[in-house]
This record gives structure tokens, C-alpha cells and sequence, in this order.
């Protein structure tokens, strides 16, 4: 009987592709990140322009930068679900096409109401794409290369922020471009993204099938998707052991199982993480850069944020690439917490002694590229590695909202703080991310090498 593996997974007597599965994969779901990136950044361009076209005061503008995060919130209740009922590909398929609608409302917004329905449509979409294909990777990727796969998740975001970062210095230079223009090109990932999965017939995650019962086309993918004949032979074992029953289980069953979830300790180590990832303060420097830098001039400001783009995307690369698998998650999440936290404790110190901003600058963004050695690209495979097999949509989803809703928090507060002492809100983050450094040194156990079905016992 023909189904979607058919045109990937053939005979073994078929000539093999000269790109594995796994990598179109990782390949064409490129789209999420990069739009989350994108759509951070180019939102700081553009928001002069919007405010100024529609006559927004600061109340609505500030009311307008929050609506993605409610999205967010709103693809965590509804795509979480989609991803363990639907499958984990149908999910990152549908949130293409919202991405796709998102950017095209917003751009041809002509109001308030729709330019927030654009962000907030935005907001869904971003979310549960990154999180969707995160999962979907962690669960197709072999375990020798799983970290450096996922990981990728960040560096595809830092790509989309400093595509957006390029486009900023374009419109600073053509003012008679419209930014409608900015913002619907953002259509263009998703849109290359989906056209990818259905013309490459990318299959769905072989632990999903598995897990709805469908094993001959589990076995095929798995087979198709893993080069090492051990780990297939390790797998299937592990599933002969493992009786799949979501297939079987009643809407009420599976409210129960998400009501247990807090009890599992790897669904509470991947919140912890996510709270001390948000800790850290990435979002509020990211957000507040211009404002913490106000001193130095529009030009210069942006000039430093660019280069602290710029770092924090090349610091990936060592990580992503190799010593992710190589070295291990916990090394890179320790030793990314402690360059944070000295990189931010400096700022502090030489904010507070009133020091030149331009070497504070300097200490930013040796904490963006610190940032980038684990906090970063770790977080992605680490936190989905360790959760349940059942539920690891929903709980994916779930276990990031801790950390969702501190950042939520620290956006709201920290330019309060900034404003009456930036000082102390460098070093309120140095603090937070030396705590974040014991925790990940005496909390975070290895999952390097682990097969996926055995991470969870790790935790």
C-alpha cells in the first residue's frame, strides 16, 4: 500500500539520494527560525515607520509588541495538541501557511485591529513552526549528529536576525521604500519551505508513526534516516518493548496525560532550562539594545548592534557544528552561563563607575556571543531530547511556558529599571546568570550519544 514515505523509502536496490532524508529535512524546515529571526528584528526597523502611518501612541505601540507573545501563548494551547494528534509534519506545514498570511495581513494592513491580527497570526505561526520542527529533527536525526541538527534552529533564527539587520541599513539608505515592502518579503521562507516538503515528499517523524501504531512505515523512515545499523537495531528493539497505544486512547485519557506532566522530571528539567535561558536576559538585551545605547547615537547604536548580531551568529558555529556532540550538552550550558554572567557582571561595573558606553557596548556583546556558545543552540535539543515519548508535542510546547512568561515579565519591567539605573539592570541579569551556571553544573545530566528513546531515563 502506498503512502508518503513511497517516493523517499524504496527497495534497498534503489540508488540512494544524494542528499540523505534527514538532511532535506533539516534543509527545507528552515523557515521557522529564520522567520522568528526575521520577524524580531525587522519589527525594531520598522516600528517608526507604523507608529508614524497609523499615529500610534506609546500605550498602543507598546500594547502592539506585545500581541505576538499572546500568539505564542495561543499556538502553545492549539498547536501542541496538533503536533502529537496530527503529526508532527501536517503541524509544520500548517504553520507555513499561517506565516505566509501572517506577513501578507500585515503588510496590507490598513488599521490597527488588522496589523495586530497580522502579529498576533504571526505569533502562532513562529511558535509552533520552531517548536514543530525542533521536535521533528530531534526525532528523524541520528544520535551522533542529534545536537548539531536541532541546534541549527538557532543559528537559522541568528541568520533571519541578521538578514533583517542588512535590510534595516537598506531602508535607512532608500527611505522611499515603503516598509509594507520589508515586512510581506518575509512570505518568501515559508512559502520556499512548504513547496520544499510537498516536492521532496519529506516523511513524517518515524516516533510519530510509531507512536500512532503505523510501524512499517516507522521501520521505513527510521531505516531511511539513520546511516548506523546498530541504532536502527537499538530502536526497533526499544519499540518492540513499547506498546503504542495513542491510537487507542480517548480525548479525556490524553487531557490526563497533559495533567500528569508536571509530576515527569524531564518535563520539569526542560522548564528549569527555559526559565534560565529567559533568565539570562537575551530578550531584554536584544529588545532594549538602542535604549540601553541611546547615549552613543542612532548610527553608532545600530552599528553595535549589528556587530553584536554578527558575533553572536559566528559564536554559534563552533557550538552547532561540533562541539555540541562533541563535548557534550551540560560543558556548553555551564561554560555559556559563566561568559554571561562575566561578560554582564563587567557592563555593570563599568556602567556603574560611568566608563565609556562604547567599551560597555563592548561587554554586551561579548555576552550576546556567550550566549551563543549554549544557551543558544543547546536548549533546542537538550529540552526535547529529555521529554516523554507521548507527549513530547505537548509538552514541548508546555514546558516553554515558564520561561515564555519570565520574559513576558522582564520586557514589561526592565525598561523601568533601565531608565532609573542601567547599572543595576546589568547587574540583576549577571546574578541570574550565575545562578543559572549552578544550576546547569549540578542539575543538567549528560544526554550526548543517547538514544532518543532512552534521554527521558537520563532525566
Amino acid at each position: 500500500m502506498a503512502n508518503e514515505c513511497s517516493a523517499l523509502l524504496g527497495p534497498k536496490e534503489r540508488s540512494q539520494p544524494w542528499l540523505s532524508t534527514v538532511h532535506q529535512a533539516r534543509i527545507v524546515t528552515l523557515a521557522s527560525s529564520f522567520s522568528e529571526g526575521w520577524t524580531l528584528a525587522i519589527f525594531s526597523v520598522i516600528v517608526v515607520p507604523v507608529a508614524k502611518e497609523f499615529g500610534l501612541s506609546s500605550m498602543q505601540l507598546g500594547l502592539l509588541t506585545t500581541v505576538p507573545s499572546i500568539g505564542s501563548l495561543l499556538g502553545i494551547v492549539v498547536m501542541s495538541w496538533c503536533l502529537d494528534i496530527f503529526g508532527r509534519k501536517p503541524t509544520i506545514m500548517a504553520s507555513y501557511v499561517l506565516c505566509c498570511i501572517a506577513c501578507l495581513v500585515v503588510a496590507f494592513s490598513d488599521g490597527l485591529y488588522t496589523l495586530a491580527a497580522g502579529k498576533m497570526l504571526e505569533g502562532v505561526a513562529i511558535k509552533s513552526g520552531v517548536i514543530g520542527v525542533s521536535i521533528y529533527m530531534s526525532e528523524l536525526s541520528p544520535a551522533e549528529s542529534r545536537g548539531s541538527l536541532v541546534s541549527l534552529e538557532e543559528l537559522y533564527i541568528n541568520v533571519g536576525i541578521l538578514f533583517a539587520t542588512a535590510a534595516a541599513w537598506l531602508l535607512m539608505g532608500m527611505e522611499s521604500v515603503s516598509w509594507r515592502i520589508y515586512v510581506g518579503s518575509g512570505v518568501l521562507p515559508p512559502l520556499v519551505a512548504l513547496c520544499g516538503m510537498i516536492l521532496l515528499k519529506v516523511p513524517e517523524s518515524p516516533r510519530y508513526l510509531h507512536m500512532w501504531g503505523r510501524k512499517a512505515e516507522a521501520e521505513a523512515v527510521l531505516r531511511s534516516a539513520l546511516s548506523s545499523e546498530k541504532e536502527v537495531s537499538d530502536t526497533l528493539e526499544f519499540w518492540a518493548q513499547d506498546k503504542a497505544a495513542m491510537h487507542k486512547k480517548s480525548p479525556m485519557q490524553h487531557l490526563e496525560d497533559v495533567k500528569s506532566l508536571p509530576a515527569d522530571p524531564g518535563f520539569r528539567l526542560a522548564s528549569y532550562c527555559w526559565i534560565a535561558r529567559a533568565g539570562s536576559g537575551i530578550a531584554v538585551i536584544g529588545t532594549y539594545f538602542t535604549l540601553l545605547m541611546q547615549g552613543l547615537g542612532e548610527e553608532a547604536s545600530l552599528r553595535m548592534f549589528t556587530i553584536g548580531a554578527t558575533c553572536k551568529t559566528l559564536a554559534l558555529l563552533p557550538s552547532v557544528l561540533w562541539f555540541i556532540d562533541c563535548q557534550g550538552r551540560k560543558q556548553l550550558f555551564w561554560s555559556s552561563a559563566v561568559v554571561c554572567c562575566l561578560a554582564i557582571a563587567a557592563a555593570a561595573c563599568l556602567q556603574l563607575s560611568h566608563a565609556s558606553l562604547a567599551i560597555v557596548a563592548c561587554c554586551v556583546v561579548l555576552y550576546q556571543g556567550g550566549f551563543s556558545i549554549g544557551y543558544g543552540p543547546v536548549v533546542w535539543t537538550y529540552c526535547f531530547e529529555i521529554l516523554p515519548q507521548e507527549q513530547r508535542g505537548r509538552a514541548a510546547l508546555l514546558s516553554m511556558l515558564p520561561g515564555d512568561i519570565l520574559s513576558g515579565l522582564m520586557l514589561l519591567t526592565f525598561p523601568v529599571i533601565i531608565e532609573a539605573n542601567a547599572g543595576f539592570a546589568y547587574a540583576l541579569l549577571a546574578v541570574s546568570n550565575l545562578l543559572a551556571a549552578l544550576f546547569f553544573s549540578m542539575g543538567c545530566p549528560e544526554t550526548k550519544g543517547v538514544l532518543l528513546e532512552k534521554a527521558h531515563d537520563v532525566a
